[in-house]
């Protein structure tokens, strides 16, 4: 596991908000302040500060856990297209869709879409 990753799930200074799930159960969505004092920026892009892509994936993952338990593993990165930076402050919407075990997820700030990703997840025996 990276070192983002795991200051991540040690819940360093971000803050997830519950997820709430749509009407047929596939769907869920947060919203995650991205602190600016949480401590990768100190050396991603240091004189521009830029949330790690790694960490957008580990905020999918942390939403669909919040949702739906810790039963499943994040098992594959089918794809993972970043489209704007996430900055220092950014309030970030995540919208991840789960499917038998397929997951396709957008993350936006206020500027649009800054990410979007297809993950695989297996069930943990």
């Amino acid at each position: 596991m990276t070192a983002v990753a795991e200051g991540l799930r040690a819940g360093a200074a971000m803050t997830v908000f519950v997820p709430r799930t749509d009407a047929d159960g596939d769907t869920v969505t947060s919203t995650v302040l991205v602190d600016p004092d949480e401590p990768v920026f100190a050396g991603h892009y240091p004189g521009f500060a830029v949330f790690p892509g790694v960490g957008v994936v580990e905020l999918v993952d942390r939403t669909l856990r919040a949702a739906y338990g810790d039963g499943r593993v994040l098992s594959e990165i089918v794809s993972a297209r970043f489209l704007s930076p996430v900055l220092p402050g950014d309030l970030l919407s995540v919208r991840a869709t789960l499917r038998d075990g397929e997951c396709a997820a957008v993350v936006g700030t206020g500027r649009g879409e800054a990410a979007r990703l297809r993950l695989r997840y297996r069930e943990e025996p």
